[in-house]
């Protein structure tokens, strides 16, 4: 019998998709509309700054090295084994902790649909219905891409209605009643200048993060070189215009003051209902946002086992998290593992917190440890570029403008990573207990990453000193 394989499954149209899944989410444009109309100068800012540049440099290193394992690869061939292991290993946990942010989101949402808003406060409710998504989404991942991208496309599409109703409500309240919020160049102006406005531009980057998701499964992608750039272009456009038209949207349906960060784009349509008589748009819309949640969470489920399955190839992590599945060609240990992980997760996040204490801890938390690997991507630009010299591939899709364009793409990366990376760490101002939020925060992140060195050196010791999977840099 034929050892398993991965199977090449994913299309074009499901790495789009796949993207918007990853990336795309009404709660990144309702924190947005809190900030009012500085939020629209700071889209923009994110956008030019972090996500076109994000976008060449993953479209350059995927077409240089397309398999599987994505940034951990780059960064392995770059700057060796042990920031490989480290750039994948933050990346990976960063999405233990995601888990539940993403999932209390979605909870949020549910109880609006149902009207039950006291539900959101009950953490039996929200571990319960955040456990019996997240275990679905494992079991159709076990399953194969092939399954499991239904799923996730299925979200994704859920995603664009509910942003397309929203931008229609938001367009119909201005048109009926004008703007819910008031606009002033100056007083945007003035804003520009506070201390608090780089956080507000670190928490628009982190929305922007997801499009490195889809080349860490390069293997399982048809036509990888070709399809991933593809798909960088199309979803990148797709994903900015949302954010800006969205957020646009809710701050003329709405006042800033009238949002809330968890079911902000579902008050900006209960206010549009409201004045419209539309008594069913904001259910609709809520569970919308609620079906693109669970997309968000298969995708994210999918994409981060493959970091440890990379690793264990390559003998850094116990290699039975590289064991495919024998009937579905999956790396079904590495899913399960993160599975149970993200269990444990979801349960500690609610213990001893109200359940938005529990939410804007994680959120930091996922914040900082997402941001490291981005120093390692666009680190790893000039440093493979260099590599390859004159022999690069006829076919690599480098950054525009030649040598100075990719110095541009790298600086402007590494400093909006590095602000994202800073503020990441200052506490909300309104949490009960500041120093107990911090002491959380900066406990976490220093048990991942003393484990994370403890774990590579305990296995590095017997993996081979020679790279092992597809070590040509193009």
């Amino acid at each position: 019998m034929a050892a398993p394989q991965l199977r090449r499954v994913l299309s074009l149209t499901d790495v789009v998709l796949f993207n918007v899944a990853a990336v795309f989410s009404l709660r990144a444009m309702a924190t947005a509309a809190k900030m009012g109309p500085l939020s629209i100068v700071l889209w923009l800012l994110a956008v030019g700054t972090f996500f076109v540049p994000l976008s060449f440099a993953l479209a350059e290193l995927s077409s240089r090295d397309p398999g599987q394992g994505g940034l951990y690869r780059w960064t392995r061939n770059a700057f060796g084994a042990i920031h490989g292991f480290l750039c994948a290993w933050f990346y990976w946990v960063s999405n233990l902790v995601y888990f539940p942010s993403l999932l209390f989101y979605l909870a949020a949402n549910v109880v609006f649909v149902v009207a039950k808003p006291g539900l959101g406060q009950e953490p039996g409710f929200v571990i319960a219905l955040s456990l019996g998504v997240l275990w679905i989404a494992a079991l159709l991942n076990v399953r194969g891409l092939s399954v499991g991208r239904w799923l996730a496309n299925g979200g994704a599409a859920a995603s664009w209605l509910a942003a397309l109703l929203l931008i229609a409500a938001g367009l119909i309240a201005f048109l009926r009643f004008g703007s819910a919020t008031p606009w002033s160049v100056g007083a945007v102006a003035s804003a520009l200048g506070e201390p608090r406005t780089v956080a507000y531009f670190a928490t628009l980057t982190f929305a922007l993060v997801g499009c490195e998701l889809a080349p860490i499964m390069g293997e399982e992608i048809q036509d990888p070189k070709r399809v991933l750039a593809r798909a960088l272009l199309l979803s990148s456009v797709l994903i900015a215009g949302l954010y800006l038209l969205g957020t646009l949207a809710i701050l003329v349906a709405a006042p800033p003051d009238a949002v809330s960060p968890q079911a902000g784009a579902l008050d900006a349509v209960a206010a549009v209902s409201a004045r419209a008589g539309w008594p069913l748009l904001p259910r609709l819309v809520g569970l919308l946002v609620a079906l693109g949640a669970v997309g968000g969470a298969t995708v994210w489920l999918a994409g981060a086992a493959r970091l440890p399955f990379a690793a264990g190839l390559d003998r850094f992590l116990p290699q039975s998290l590289a064991r495919l599945h024998p009937r579905y060609g999956t790396p079904h240990v590495a899913i399960l593992v993160q599975a149970a992980l993200c269990t444990v997760f979801i349960v500690l996040a609610s213990v001893g917190s109200t359940v938005r204490e529990a939410y804007l801890l994680v959120l930091d938390m996922t914040i900082f440890l997402t941001a490291v690997p981005f120093l390692y991507i666009f680190a790893s630009l000039p440093r493979l570029r260099q590599e390859a010299g004159a022999l690069g591939a006829a076919d690599v899709i480098r950054v525009p403008g030649g040598r100075a364009g990719m110095w541009a793409v790298v600086l402007l990366g590494l400093g909006a990573t590095g602000l994202t990376l800073v503020t990441s760490t200052i506490p909300p101002s309104d949490v009960a207990n500041p120093m107990l939020f911090e002491a959380k925060l900066w406990g976490g992140l220093a048990f991942f990453s003393l484990t994370g060195l403890l774990l590579f050196w305990r296995f590095s010791r017997g993996a081979p000193a020679a790279r092992t999977i597809s070590d040509t840099i193009q």
